[in-house]
């Protein structure tokens, strides 16, 4: 320990001699550490870092496909019926728990509130381990009708509460219904755990109950998929016999239910797996990017290291001589090159902390577990051992090299072993071609990806997302039934398209760009399907003006408009998607269709509705994939709750938030306006995630040429220096400056040529891992790749030009004197 902490302080002194190579070699350690420290904490914090609950392992998430269609992904909600079912039949689970987005507006404690609330069975923080830090949790007898219970978020309590333990026990109003405060959850506990935080958790109780004593409540409703479903494994039982047991009661229920269940497939995967969704394969992408980065960092220092070595060898033959063994020399050497890493992990780690909020703030506000992103001990533990591996890595092959000095060549004057110099170009130039490989394949991806976003953001969304606002708002359920609803959105609308800087309003739901996306069934009356086999489809309710306030162009037929009250006849429209896909051969205007949806058992005659017009297709949420087929029914005909306003402005949308919440707070002071933003705010969250990984994979690869760059520089440079004898003799023997100039670029483009068809092939390789991220771009895009070439050549030529024009002017003279 005494030798190697000697070793470690002569590195120091030797490298403190040499300020300037001590530098560049810090500062080139450090971009790649650093990038590789500041990707590693957002992939440990999403990806790798257990979830905060108990037993983490073993939470599974339950979700729906349909039997029909491949591939079976269970990523699709259940009903509570068939949640019902598998906790009662499942002999692979320990519990199950159900739980549902919901947005409550409170009254009875100050000003009223909006709230993001969940909907969650008893048994969830059972499940989960999680015990209220203030009051109790929920008994399993409060599931059922009659039990309006709250309890409340840590952060929610402190912030409308300030803390008060007596606010257990407190009753609030939700949406005008009364519900009694029973507990607050402990600091930090968040469930689901997303980036949006959850500020209220109430049972299953109210929906439990129907509005109309006619009606079925949604928990009886088996065929309204609606609810996520949570578990738990028993202690020894594997994700694969969870679902066989699932598969098995799938079986079961499509037997015993075959109108909502004969193509209704359950399953599960691991909850974690579940929660980070399409953003695993973002993020190994970039991460296996840095790798890359760290890895050309690491050639450019071992070659600053080669050439630095040529300067020591008399050095190193003196140690030889005075009896020190070649293990000794290379650990000598090695403790310089981890001096060296280890300073550059520092000064990254420092980078990577200052800069990981930045990177965190290119991608959109929907990154699950954004909290848990940190530089924690885990990130700091990978950095060391990075730097170490990389001290090891660029270190030891120069240390091989520079090891075994000619004793009788080192010690003279100036004396020089040709042997020695071809060895050290070989490796030089060998450790330019594979940054250049790995610098390539890096340019291409984010070629791949920079062209794969630019048609992604231009993609036909079908509706013209500019100058137009949403907002959204509540409505007690006690003091508005679905009449008075209806009757208050069109005053509200009216009053909203009265204002000077509006030109359209009207209402959605749900609104499209949003992560709502709601589906349901149908059965064309000229050509019915079975129960069993009907079809279904995307689905909006929206308000008269609809179409024309987004500025979705009607192809035939007209839209909604004052004909379609509440009590008119029932009517729809259907998307152009939908009229191909279901109408093939036939007019669809005229048809009547029945719809699995309705608002009431008094309006059941309510389903079966006349196709009145066919409007251009339109994106969701997911703009990468073609537009579904939809169907749209007008709002007063089936009154679901208050949309979402959508209202279009001649110039800035947010002009006019004030004047709406004004309007509104008129009409009802306890209904407040949440969500204002405007629709190009949504879009740009649904472009947000390939916006992350194209700017970051961008970032990475420019970083990787400026390497390169810089890399095939000092190759040059050194090249020169080495060769100005063997030049001075050329042009004494009659060679003029553009042969020696094509001398110097002609071995650069050799080296580049090489590292760029190496890279090219590596990239046909690799860039199929991006194809799962890509819009309208093939992996083996031929612009990309001819593109990168070019660039790369040009990049190649100015880093290769200023050693070449240094060595077309050198003095024959001068040079001759060296020998």
């Amino acid at each position: 320990m005494q030798t190697l902490l000697q070793d470690f302080r002569y590195g120091l002194r030797i490298l403190w001699k040499s300020p300037g190579f001590t530098l560049v070699a810090v500062l080139t350690l450090a971009l790649g550490i650093g990038a590789n420290t500041a990707i590693f904490s957002i992939v440990n914090g999403v990806l790798l870092r257990p979830l905060p609950f108990s037993n983490p392992g073993q939470l599974i998430s339950i979700g729906g496909f349909d039997t029909r269609r491949a591939p079976a992904i269970p990523n699709q909600s259940i009903s509570y019926p068939n949640f019902a079912d598998v906790r009662a039949r499942s002999h692979s689970l320990i519990d199950v728990a159900a739980y549902q987005d919901n947005e409550y507006t409170l009254t009875g404690a100050g000003p009223s509130l909006h709230v993001n609330a969940e909907i969650v069975s008893a048994s969830l923080f059972r499940l989960l381990g999680a015990n209220p830090a203030v009051g109790r949790g929920f008994l399993d007898s409060e599931d059922e009708p009659g039990h309006l219970v709250a309890v409340l978020s840590d952060v929610f309590w402190r912030r409308r509460f300030d803390a008060d333990p007596n606010a257990v026990g407190r009753a609030v109003n939700l949406n005008g219904r009364s519900y009694t405060i029973i507990g607050v959850m402990p600091a930090g506990f968040q469930f689901p755990v997303r980036a949006q935080a959850r500020d209220i958790w109430v049972t299953f109780s109210r929906l439990a109950t129907a509005d109309d004593p006619k009606d079925t409540p949604m928990t009886g409703q088996r065929g309204n998929d609606s609810i996520n479903v949570v578990a738990r494994l028993k202690p020894g039982m594997t994700l694969e016999q969870a679902n066989a047991d699932l598969s098995s009661i799938t079986r079961a229920l499509a037997t015993e239910y075959p109108t909502t269940n004969s193509s209704a497939g359950i399953a599960a995967r691991s909850h974690l797996e579940d929660l980070v969704g399409d953003t695993r394969t973002p993020l190994l992408v970039l991460f296996g990017a840095v790798g890359f980065v760290l890895l050309i960092a690491c050639a450019n220092v071992a070659n600053l290291l080669l050439a630095r070595a040529s300067g020591r060898a008399r050095e190193i033959a003196i140690r030889a001589a005075l009896g020190a063994s070649r293990a000794r020399v290379i650990r000598q050497l090695i403790a310089e090159s981890l001096t060296l890493s280890l300073a550059g992990a520092a000064l990254g780690i420092a980078a990577a902390s200052a800069g990981l909020s930045a990177i965190l703030a290119l991608y959109p506000s929907n990154l699950p577990r954004v909290q848990e992103v940190s530089v924690d001990y885990r990130v700091l533990l990978f950095t060391v051992g990075l730097a170490i591996l990389t001290g090891i890595i660029f270190g030891l092959v120069p240390a091989l090299q520079v090891a075994k000095p000619n004793l009788s060549e080192s010690m003279r004057e100036g004396g020089r072993s040709s042997t020695a110099s071809r060895s050290h170009n070989r490796l030089r130039s060998g450790l330019v071609i594979v940054e250049t490989a790995f610098g390539v394949t890096l340019l291409i991806g984010a070629g791949l990806l920079i062209r794969s976003f630019n048609r992604l953001s231009h993609a036909d969304l079908g509706f013209n997302p500019q100058h137009l606002l949403t907002a959204s708002f509540d409505l007690s359920e006690t003091r508005y039934n679905a009449d008075q609803q209806d009757r208050f959105v069109q005053e509200l609308l009216n009053r909203i398209r009265a204002l000077p800087a509006v030109t359209k309003a009207a209402g959605a739901i749900p609104l499209p760009l949003n992560d709502d996306h709601f589906v349901v069934s149908f059965n064309v009356l000229d050509h019915p399907s079975p129960k069993e086999n009907e079809p279904s489809s995307g689905f909006y309710v929206v308000a008269p003006g609809f179409f024309e306030t987004m500025q979705i162009p009607l192809l035939r037929g007209r839209t909604f408009d004052g004909r379609d009250l509440r009590n008119s006849p029932p009517v729809m429209i259907v998307t152009q998607e939908f009229a191909r896909k279901y109408f093939a051969n036939e007019d669809p205007i005229g048809k009547r269709v029945r719809i699995g949806a309705g608002d009431g058992a008094a309006r059941a005659n309510y389903k079966v509705r006349e196709i009145v017009g066919i409007v251009g297709d339109i994106r969701n949420s997911d703009l990468a994939k073609p537009a579904d087929a939809a169907y749209y029914i007008p709002l007063p005909q089936l009154m679901w709750g208050p949309p979402t306003l959508v209202v279009r402005t001649p110039g800035d949308p947010n002009a006019i938030a004030g004047e709406i919440r004004k309007i509104l707070a008129a009409m009802d002071p306890d209904a407040p306006l949440y969500d204002v933003r405007t629709m190009e705010d949504y879009l740009a969250l649904d472009l947000g995630r390939a916006r992350f990984q194209t700017v970051l994979l961008g970032l990475f690869a420019g970083i990787a040429l400026l390497l390169t760059a810089v890399g095939l520089y000092g190759v040059m440079s050194y090249t020169v220096v080495q060769r100005t004898p063997e030049i001075g003799v050329r042009m004494a023997l009659g060679a003029n400056k553009n042969d020696v100039l094509g001398m110097i670029l002609a071995r650069s483009f050799r080296m580049i040529g090489f590292g760029l068809v190496l890279g090219i092939v590596g990239a046909f390789a690799l860039t199929r891992l991006l194809s799962s991220l890509l819009y309208e771009v093939k992996p083996a895009d031929p612009l990309t790749f001819i593109l990168v070439a070019l660039l790369l050549g040009a990049v190649s030529l100015v880093a290769s030009y200023v050693p070449a024009w240094r060595a077309a002017r050198v003095d024959p003279m001068m040079a001759l004197r060296y020998e």
